[in-house]
């Protein structure tokens, strides 16, 4: 075969496999430079969010009151950590990792060294003092606050999936706002809140 023959032959099939090995360009709206995949909005991944929220919240409810609030520092890390990677719930992530950084810092400010930890599983639970639980649980409900503030600004395009994490986390608020309220109506309060989310 002649040398023109062969360049004839080979320069497409080189073509060819330079183009296959070429990156993927990013589509417009999909986040790149991170080395995260972006897998978009999507009813799995809201659901499984507002699950472990809402799961989470009723596991805590039934914690001391002094180990309670790093049980919910536990449930926003994990809640957050299944956003990871998914550039359509950036604002998302971030306003969750924002509550269990808030419930990290104030559990630490107000721990009782006096009390063991408490452990479930993989997680470890330090207690406040007793007398510290009505601070921190303000400084809690303002954490949730501003994150159910932040979901629910969100662009239009997510706001079907983020005001539906953003109900989880007005639930878990008014979950420990109940805290103060009789029995009876503790009760009444988490049975309304859990069906709301079963539905939701």
């Amino acid at each position: 075969m002649s040398i023109v023959k062969r360049i004839t032959v080979y320069v497409p099939l080189i073509a060819l496999f330079a183009l296959s090995q070429s990156p993927i360009p990013v589509q417009a709206g999909e986040e790149g430079g991170s080395g995260n995949a972006s897998y978009g909005l999507s009813n799995a991944t809201t659901r499984s969010v507002v699950k472990i929220l809402s799961r989470g919240a009723e596991r805590c409810d039934q914690q001391p009151a002094v180990y309670r609030y790093d049980c919910y520092r536990w449930v926003y890390r994990r809640a957050a950590s299944k956003l990871q990677g998914n550039g359509a719930y950036s604002e998302a992530r971030d306003a969750l990792r924002q509550v269990e950084s808030r419930l990290k810092t104030v559990v630490a400010q107000n721990s009782d060294t006096t009390q063991p930890k408490r452990r479930r599983g993989l997680e470890t639970y330090t207690a406040v003092k007793p007398t510290s639980v009505p601070r921190v649980k303000r400084e809690a409900v303002q954490a949730l606050a501003q994150a159910e503030t932040v979901l629910l600004r969100s662009a239009p395009n997510k706001q079907e999936h983020y005001t539906r994490i953003a109900a989880a986390v007005n639930s878990n608020k008014v979950l420990l706002r109940s805290a103060l309220l009789p029995g009876g109506m503790i009760r009444l309060a988490k049975t309304l809140i859990t069906g709301f989310l079963r539905h939701a």
